[in-house]
């Protein structure tokens, strides 16, 4: 027997966009047999497309017959504009009512209804309307968005947790469900106390804060780059035992209230600190003293990283250019299949045809 925890699952993706196949590649990643459907070419960049579909089988088959597939599923994900399936003859509600234990997980920018659903909206958009972007940049100039494209790749992570949840569920209840999942509120969701939550509770503006949150929870230029640290309360004594200055562990510095209210003084100090060390440094103060330090790093860097080669996180993918070396499994605990070839468009329509349909080469 397979150790992957999803081995035989079965799962559809109607292609659309990122956050669709980041969820789907997770559910990949971890032993489901995921096909994909092709959405709207340009939805993704060459590069997306050897990150998000390798280990997937693509196929190009006729609204008719992707019913028929999606029903000897166990989870479809579809990342649409709300109604676009059901335009196809796909209604999840009627799909649903036909196998009710199917999973459907349906990720859009704002919902399946309200009043932004039907509106057009990018990564962009999508990060100021969660919020995000209250709290990105410094006060005196204009908001940041995140690199990448982080809010629909946390659509993507939020639909793969719910997939399986649900999935799981239906195995005990035999009941599955459709499942709306909002970027906008993923976005929204994330921000703990900060932010948006905090000026909805509290009807004040929150100030942007720049690099750090506050001295204790910051990134600072060193001598080869730049390193951060982010404290809790509890390792803040912790911090200023290793940065070495007396004057720290005095109580204003030290109860949290106080500290920002002094925290120009304490980060004076921690640009002083880091401006005198390496990356390599700082990181190896971090374990023996139980302080979170971390180096900012280039994906090059990265990708010849030896703790990152250690933990196994990277897959080698074959693509008709070469290999490419891509993230893998996120994190240890669990067996992960390496995702290791990236099909062509529909290049897999045939097989999957005679494996799920029964339909004779």
């Amino acid at each position: 027997m397979s150790d992957l925890p999803l081995d035989g699952v079965r799962v559809v993706e109607v292609g659309g966009g990122i956050s669709a196949a980041f969820a789907t590649r997770w559910l990949a990643g971890y032993g489901a047999e995921v096909i994909r459907t092709e959405g709207p070419a340009g939805l993704l960049t060459p590069d997306e497309e050897v990150y998000l579909l390798a280990g997937k089988r693509r196929v190009a088959v006729p609204d008719a017959e992707l019913r028929e597939l999606i029903l000897r599923a166990d989870i479809l994900v579809e990342d649409g504009r709300p109604g676009a399936l059901a335009a196809r003859g796909l209604d999840p509600v009627a799909l649903r009512a036909a196998k009710p234990e199917l999973v459907v997980v349906s990720i859009t920018p704002c919902g399946q209804s309200g009043p932004y659903a039907l509106q057009e909206h990018t990564n962009i958009t999508v990060h100021a309307l969660g919020g995000i972007m209250s709290i990105t940049g410094m006060p005196h100039l204009p908001p940041l968005v995140n690199g990448g494209s982080q809010a629909y790749q946390l659509g993507g992570m939020n639909g793969f947790s719910a997939a399986v949840t649900a999935y799981y569920g239906a195995l005990v209840q035999g009941e599955g469900d459709w499942i709306d999942i909002s970027l906008q509120e993923c976005a929204a969701g994330m921000l703990e106390l900060y932010g948006p939550r905090t000026e909805h509770t509290t009807k004040e503006a929150h100030v942007r804060m720049g690099n750090h949150t506050s001295a204790t929870w910051g990134i600072y230029p060193c001598v080869d780059g730049f390193a951060g640290v982010c404290c809790l309360a509890r390792q803040v004594p912790s911090l200023y035992q290793v940065v070495g200055e007396p004057e720290l562990m005095q109580e204003k510095y030290l109860d949290p209230l106080q500290r920002l209210e002094n925290d120009p003084i304490v980060a004076a100090y921690m640009y002083a600190w880091f401006a005198e060390r390496t990356r390599a440094e700082i990181i190896a103060l971090g374990p023996p003293n139980k302080v979170p330090f971390a180096g900012v790093f280039t994906p090059g860097e990265l990708l010849d990283s030896e703790q990152l080669r250690v933990r196994g996180l990277f897959d080698q993918v074959s693509t008709p250019s070469g290999v490419a070396k891509v993230p893998g499994r996120p994190f240890l605990g669990f067996e992960w299949r390496p995702l290791g070839h990236l099909s062509g468009p529909a290049e897999d329509t045939e097989a999957v045809r005679r494996d799920w349909l029964g339909v004779p080469a």
